[in-house]
């Protein structure tokens, strides 16, 4: 269903990158980001142009085994490490969810960013981030409800305080590109407003008892009472697909401590690093070859700019949020989904724009003539999710789903109109 959505989300994104266009700044001729488009040469190998059919089969075999590859680092591996994390460090999930998860499961987007500053030096890829977000809001919190077997009730005071977070971090985003420019002390302001984040993290228990007190709720989790729901859903493998599965799986036992294990107990934060090295890798051949197969099937640059720009590194995310909302966790996925975006954001934005202003030296220069569509789209589905989201009684029903997944593809078609000029705004 998530690969499926890999091909039906992405062209959100494309029209909030620029355009390639010559601009000259203080006398140096700027070349801006593409859109998106197919790299020179990528529908033209060997194999494709002689043996078109073989390359298809390979690349959509390929595509779903790196998916089935990273949905066992996530749940065997991942999640495994989150719920150590969470009980060494003494953290609520939902607190997890927002920081260690959002962050590991968000990595392949800041490699992308990262690298960015060194294929283009001006242009850091604004428009994956965007869609990125919307799809983390719409389809991650939307597939958790409607892919959970059980009704998730989630507390106010995480999506909460993670809703003004993102709001917050957008606004420093807006702030930062409205005049075209990003200095380096704008780039380090966005690091410095993510550390604040984690900062609140770190007293967000004797807040919410604040919160709960002020409130007369009564300040223990609500979410203890799902844990034995976990092994209700314990799935046997078919013989088939364990043998398919048997090369990743040896590989992982390899290259990964296993710290749900006694030996490996000790070895979290190496199982938490490895597992995200491996998301990394795992995520860049996803995308690459779903990009290869949407130029053989000559679909538009722009639809591919969304569907694997911005929902396939999304990926991570969205098995992540899914897999700990089986076992009950319903606030540590919703904290991963809008994590994510502050992440993202902060990071994922404000990290390559310092190595771009250091490397580069001077501003760094950003579009900025959709900001108003941008703004608009950022913030529409901020307040749609949580409106909703508080018109259900916090809770996650079927329903909460399907309008998620209804703003997400409302947000693709408006992004499609825009880029084939069916309308001007």
């Amino acid at each position: 269903m998530l690969v499926s959505l890999l091909f039906a989300a992405a062209a959100a994104v494309a029209h909030l990158s620029a355009e390639p266009e010559a601009s000259v700044v203080d006398g140096h001729e700027l070349q801006r980001r593409k859109l998106y488009e197919y790299e020179p040469g990528v529908c033209d190998s060997f194999l494709v142009t002689n043996y078109k059919y073989v390359a298809e089969a390979l690349l959509i075999w390929g595509i779903f085994y790196m998916f089935w590859a990273l949905a066992i680092v996530c749940d065997d591996y991942f999640v495994a490490s989150l719920e150590v994390i969470s009980d060494e460090l003494h953290l609520s999930t939902d607190v997890a969810g927002a920081t260690f998860m959002a962050a590991g499961s968000s990595a392949p987007e800041l490699f992308t960013s990262v690298m960015g500053v060194f294929a283009v030096k001006n242009d850091v890829g604004i428009g994956t981030i965007v869609g990125s977000a919307v799809f983390n809001l719409c389809c991650i919190i939307g597939g958790t409800a409607l892919f959970t077997p059980q009704v998730l009730t989630i507390d106010w005071k995480p999506i909460t305080r993670d809703s003004l977070f993102y709001a917050a971090s957008i606004v420093a985003m807006i702030a930062v590109l409205v005049d075209g420019a990003v200095t380096l002390n704008e780039a380090i302001a966005l690091i410095v407003t993510y550390s604040l984040y984690v900062l609140f993290m770190y007293f967000n228990t004797p807040i919410f008892e604040a919160v709960s007190r002020c409130c007369g709720e009564s300040p223990s989790s609500p979410e203890e009472e799902e844990e034995e729901k976990k092994e209700d859903e314990e799935d046997e493998d078919s013989p088939i697909s364990a043998a398919i599965a048997r090369p990743l799986a040896l590989l992982f036992e390899v290259t990964i401590p296993n710290c749900s294990k006694e030996p490996n107990k000790g070895r979290y934060m190496t199982t938490f690093f490895t597992s995200v090295f491996w998301i990394g890798v795992l995520s860049y051949f996803m995308v690459t070859w779903a990009s290869k197969l949407g130029c053989i099937w000559n679909i538009h640059p722009a639809v591919m700019g969304v569907t694997i720009l911005a929902a396939g590194t999304s990926v991570p995310d969205a098995i992540g949020s899914l897999l700990v909302a089986r076992d009950g966790h319903g606030d540590m996925a919703v904290s991963n989904a809008i994590g994510s975006n502050v992440f993202d954001i902060l990071l994922g934005l404000g990290v390559p724009w310092v190595m771009g202003a250091v490397i580069y030296g001077g501003d760094v220069e950003v579009d900025a003539d959709n900001i108003v569509p941008l703004t608009l789209i950022l913030f529409g589905t901020l307040v749609g999710v949580y409106v909703v989201t508080v018109c259900s009684g916090f809770r996650l029903t079927k329903l909460v789903g399907a309008i998620f997944f209804s703003m997400y593809f409302l947000f693709v078609a408006y992004v499609l109109m825009h880029e084939f000029h069916m309308i001007s705004f």
